[in-house]
């Protein structure tokens, strides 16, 4: 066996296709090790009953006792200032008629199409109580205002539902009553539900290499009982069928339920111990948007007339930020898919915000900790430059162990391994640079993408969004022209013609590879490449 460089660089690239491959696998696929229930359960399961009820408090009613005959509504229209309320980061309104949040806009947010400030939701959001899992529209609502709180009602047969929707303050949070109060004359048996109802943008993907390729995907979360599962809404809306169960939990803690569109939540936080929950597909999967119906669902037992049970969420509705997530519930973190590597993205997030608030720009903070990063791994560095130099110095004699032995590859191998060992030279630390960065590589990348204070953070000149490509590839081609410098100064050890060839082709498939990456992930690498060329001179100057 040759072990030449070509060997080592064919060793390193599978581990890093190996982990890349493995890494993209978990991310679409988060649960294929995990046994699948068969579409019948499912579907059995959102008709059944609990095996261990818990059931809510009965709360002190939300709204005024009504008579039967009472409560009959007659549906009077707020105005448009009424279904408007507004702090001083969000702006939320609401259509009556569908008793839903019908926009919310985020103040401090653009669009991606930087046209305007950022609205979240792309259809109206429905969060009603209801009394079965299936999805459907309830036709009126009477409508109340009382200060930054919207309360809508409906009666269905015997009961009286109500939820009401009260923005906090100051942030991105809001809690949500739900009431059913028994308004009938007889007692009934309640299974109280709660449904979520959004309709989720399904853009078209680009494929391979070609820009505009996205670089998040809507999905759907639920975190329980420590766990947390992603289910993506593309995939799903192609998947499955309309009006069928694509996901059932019985008896969970939940601690987060709701939408995630990439940089976005719009999230309920029950506040029960228990709670069981399904997903309902609507419709979607040819054109470019598809509805979910989140259910979550407790059985109360009887009520009797006059009674009412209150059940109680909170909810989140704008930017994934650790710094708003902290002060406001432990559960949100857990929506922060900072992926496979998140034990390193984290510090990396925290590394990166003290710099911005030392430096005023995301781009020069990304810059600073490249530097930092590159005098961290300096010493596998000079021991890699050290160990080449070594061989490049024995190449000679390695040559003529592979002339004498000629034809005779097992020979070759075993006296090659044997002149190595003796001069104390191991090929493999010629590795050791590069193998503590391939999960830097992955960690900062699940920053760079998914971390919201990253999202249209400009950099200089035509970088405007170091979350987004490169819009004219200026920095992938200079990568590029880096990595083939930096090739030319990197000590050789024996390599011919063909395989000199093979690696001049590199530098021109990672520049490939940058096209459709954020520019901040292409800014990380071309600075590492750069301190890399500069580590090199001063390492051959000394070893030389």
């Amino acid at each position: 066996m040759k072990l030449d460089r070509t060997t080592i660089l064919a060793i390193v690239l599978c581990v890093l296709a190996y982990i890349g491959y493995e890494y993209y696998l978990n991310q679409r696929y988060p649960d294929r090790f995990h046994k699948k229930p068969k579409p019948e359960a499912l579907v059995s399961h959102v008709s059944q009953e609990l095996s261990s009820p818990r059931p809510q408090e009965s709360a002190q009613s939300l709204f005024p006792a009504q008579t039967s005959e009472a409560a009959k509504l007659s549906y009077t229209y707020l105005d448009a200032d009424q279904l408007r309320i507004e702090n001083d980061t969000s702006i939320f309104t609401f259509d009556q008629s569908l008793g839903a949040i019908a926009s919310i806009v985020l103040k401090e947010f653009e669009n991606e199409e930087h046209t305007g400030k950022m609205d979240v939701l792309a259809h109206p959001l429905k969060i009603h109580p209801m009394l079965t899992t299936t999805a459907r529209d309830s036709l009126g609502f009477q409508a109340k205002r009382e200060g930054r709180s919207l309360t809508f009602s409906r009666q269905e047969g015997p009961w009286l539902l109500s939820h009401r929707v009260t923005m906090d303050e100051a942030g991105y949070g809001a809690s949500l009553d739900f009431s059913w109060k028994n308004v009938g004359q007889v007692p009934e048996e309640l299974r109280s539900v709660i449904m979520m109802k959004n309709t989720l943008p399904t853009p078209k993907e680009g494929g391979g290499f070609l820009p505009g390729m996205p670089t998040g995907r809507p999905s759907l979360v639920v975190a329980h009982t420590g766990d947390i599962e992603r289910f993506d809404a593309i995939d799903l809306c192609k998947k499955s069928e309309q009006g069928t169960i694509v996901h059932t939990g019985q008896n969970y803690n939940l601690g987060v339920i709701g939408f995630d569109q990439h940089y976005f939540l719009t999230v309920l936080l029950p506040q029960s111990k228990r709670a069981s929950y399904s997903i309902l597909k609507n419709s979607g999967g040819e054109g470019q948007t598809c509805s979910f119906s989140i259910f979550t669902d407790n059985e109360q037992g009887a009520v009797k007339p006059g009674e009412e049970i209150v059940v109680s969420y909170k909810a989140w509705f704008g930017p994934k930020s650790t710094h708003f997530f902290a002060s406001y519930d432990e559960a949100l973190p857990k929506t922060l898919d900072l992926g496979f590597f998140g034990k390193i993205a984290n510090p990396l997030l925290a590394a990166l915000r003290f710099l911005h608030d030392l430096v005023s720009n995301w781009g020069l903070a990304i810059i600073i900790m490249t530097l930092f990063l590159k005098i961290l791994f300096f010493p596998l560095t000079r021991q890699a430059a050290i160990s080449m130099h070594k061989m490049k110095k024995l190449q000679p004699e390695m040559n003529k162990i592979r002339e004498k032995y000629k034809g005779d590859n097992q020979k070759i191998q075993q006296e090659t391994m044997r002149f190595m060992t003796t001069h104390k030279v191991n090929p493999m630390k010629g590795c050791l640079p590069i193998l503590p960065q391939i999960p830097v590589f992955f960690a900062f990348y699940r920053v760079l993408s998914t971390s919201i204070e990253l999202r249209h953070a400009p950099f200089y000149g035509w970088i405007i969004d170091l979350s987004s490509s490169d819009p004219y590839y200026i920095t992938p081609i200079l990568l590029g022209v880096s990595m083939f410098a930096q090739q030319k100064l990197t000590p050789t050890t024996g390599l011919d013609k063909t395989q000199e060839r093979i690696m001049t082709m590199v530098p021109l498939i990672f520049a490939v590879m940058m096209l459709t990456l954020p520019a901040g992930m292409v800014l990380y690498m071309l600075t590492n490449t750069v301190v890399s060329i500069a580590q090199q001179q001063w390492l051959n100057r000394r070893l030389s």
